[in-house]
């Protein structure tokens, strides 16, 4: 049997203090002599009147009465003031004292800790309970066992008043109620449950959107928490919303697909327009030479009238397939300015204004992946459009640079010319087929230039003031196009 001093340090160690208390002069002292080492501060030579607040002594006087008297032992809970001014609350037992009946022993436990608990716990389920009777949804706890232990008057209205009972209880579907009580299982074992819910009930189908949770206290998972909202209204627009976007989507569709009938329409128009002017001067040339009115000289001019109307109708033709035709880019890595030379020269060579304009290529950049042949198609487009503007005679300037936009770097090439520049309102346009400035060009040039830029990853723009010339810039990125270093 373990001596007393051992048994006093168990207590001790149990946060137990005991006390003797004799009867009737109220003396109070430690049992073993010396206080707990968690309540060394207290002042027992001022125990009723310091140590307890009043009323805490009358009751504690009362009941050590009662012990002596011989009516047993006797359990309260009472409040205990530190020298240091802070304050416990305590569980103490009192029994009378064997060896002297006119004694009694006061075992005292700390249950500060449990009381402060059980306040939080009544103070938070007065908020629940509180907020619950102006939520729109349903709420309730349930402990581990499934009880109801708290429910907000929505939830009281669905199901009636359950507190104490079980999901067997609930006035429910089977499906519903098994669909609760797998959900609980999971909330039980940690696990944050979300889940979408289809119910039926007497006055239709229901969505909801559930949440459990688990309640958590020191011990581990003590209940669930339970959350039902209504999102049947909300399912409701988002159908009748995802069937306007249906409708929406096919009215985008016919009115893109008048779109393209209407340009395809112009497009013919044009087309037809560019084919006529032509044809319609090779047929009068050769009605002229059937008739063989004509002298010698005359002749060879009217030949090369049919000559230049075909090659017309010619590069009418290559540029709407051109147009038309997919992109389909075969990159390597290549260097600018060897094809910037090489397109403006033969520009120039074709425009036969080799000797009326002075053009230059400037400048440097890095060698970036391209497709070689397809940009040289753009670029001679662009000097074409350039010299044409300039009538044949003038300055062109071609300067190569690199540029950085945010985490892009990019190769540019700026084009300026000495023309007239472009008319006011004209540059926002100049990408539409078949949108020209001159009499007998066909406007497809420009169209063809986007659309191979565009496919490089790339941007041009044009500047133009008005009698000062017109600049284009066309940036390509020093990335492949398919993201390729």
């Amino acid at each position: 049997m373990p001596a007393p001093k051992d048994l006093l340090a168990l207590f001790d160690g149990l946060s137990v203090a005991l006390l003797r208390v004799e009867h009737p002069t109220g003396r109070v002292s430690w049992l073993g002599g010396a206080p707990p080492t968690w309540l060394a501060d207290v002042d027992l030579s001022s125990w009723w009147k310091v140590a307890l607040v009043p009323d805490d002594a009358t009751q504690l006087r009362a009941l050590v009465q009662a012990v002596v008297d011989g009516h047993g032992d006797r359990t309260c809970e009472h409040r205990l003031k530190l020298s240091s001014g802070a304050a416990l609350w305590m569980r103490t037992t009192l029994t009378k004292c064997s060896e002297r009946p006119t004694d009694a022993l006061l075992a005292m436990q700390d249950v500060t800790a449990a009381r402060f608990d059980a306040k939080q716990w009544r103070e938070l389920e007065s908020w629940l309970v509180t907020l619950g009777e102006t939520l729109p949804f349903d709420f309730w706890i349930q402990d581990r066992e499934g009880r109801f232990l708290l429910q907000n008057p929505a939830s009281v209205k669905r199901l009636g008043h359950v507190l104490g009972q079980g999901t067997a209880d609930l006035p429910v579907s089977e499906a519903q109620r098994s669909s609760l009580d797998t959900g609980v299982a999971r909330a039980l074992a940690g696990e944050a449950v979300r889940e979408e819910l289809v119910l039926e009930e007497t006055n239709g189908l229901r969505t909801v959107a559930r949440a459990l949770s688990p309640l958590h206290d020191g011990s581990g998972v003590v209940g669930v928490l339970g959350v039902d909202i209504d999102i049947t209204a909300l399912k409701q627009s988002e159908a009748k919303l995802r069937a306007s976007l249906a409708e929406l989507q096919t009215a985008q569709e016919t009115l893109v697909r008048r779109k393209q009938l209407v340009a395809l329409g112009e497009m013919a128009a044009v087309v037809a327009h560019e084919v006529r002017n032509p044809l319609g001067s090779i047929s009068n040339v050769v009605a002229l030479l059937e008739r063989g009115q004509v002298s010698r000289s005359e002749e060879r001019e009217l030949w090369k009238v049919i000559a230049d109307e075909t090659r017309r109708l010619d590069l009418l033709v290559a540029n709407l397939l051109d147009f038309v035709r997919p992109v389909s880019l075969e990159v390597s890595p290549r260097p600018l300015e060897p094809l910037l030379e090489k397109a403006l020269h033969q520009t120039l060579w074709a425009e036969d204004a080799t000797r009326r304009v002075e053009a230059r290529v400037t400048g440097h950049a890095a060698p970036l992946p391209i497709d070689a042949s397809q940009l040289e198609l753009a670029f001679t487009n662009l000097f074409r459009n350039a010299v044409q503007a300039m009538a044949g005679k003038g300055t062109l300037e071609v300067q190569v640079g690199e540029e950085t936009r945010g985490p892009q770097r990019f190769a540019t090439v700026t084009i300026r010319d000495s023309g007239p520049g472009l008319p006011e309102g004209l540059t926002e346009r100049l990408f539409e087929p078949f949108v020209t400035t001159r009499a007998r060009g066909h406007g497809l040039g420009l169209a063809i230039v986007r659309k191979v830029v565009e496919q490089h990853q790339g941007e041009v723009s044009f500047e133009s003031v008005s009698g000062r010339g017109t600049t284009c810039i066309v940036r390509l990125p020093m990335a492949a196009p398919d993201g390729r270093p």
